[in-house]
């Protein structure tokens, strides 16, 4: 399911490269244990590690799904421990802008 997102999100940003390239930043998710990558410099997303993430965001797939499709808030979740990042907090406040382009 998480896999399918990420195929989504790299045709959106495909499509939407000056809006993604306002994002500006590499996105290291963990979802459930598998890594993905959106590279919002390179203008991809999908499995993987990224060399050097400006944001690392650990999260379950179905939270993961929640978040992604705007049912789940981000900022609750991270609130109520169900999202832990490290890295770059200003480009996580971006994560709306995220949600946004793959719709």
């Amino acid at each position: 399911m998480a896999a399918e997102v990420f195929k989504g999100l790299d045709s959106a940003i495909k499509a939407n490269q000056a809006q993604a390239k306002k994002i500006n930043g590499i996105f290291q998710w963990v979802v459930d244990g598998k890594d993905y990558v959106i590279d919002l410099k390179g203008m991809t997303a999908g499995p993987g590690k990224a060399a050097k993430p400006d944001v690392t965001l650990t999260i379950t797939e179905k939270d993961f799904i929640d978040v992604m499709s705007g049912k789940g808030n981000a900022q609750q979740m991270f609130m109520s421990g169900k999202i832990k990042f490290k890295g770059n907090m200003g480009l996580l406040m971006k994560l709306g802008e995220l949600q946004k382009l793959g719709k």
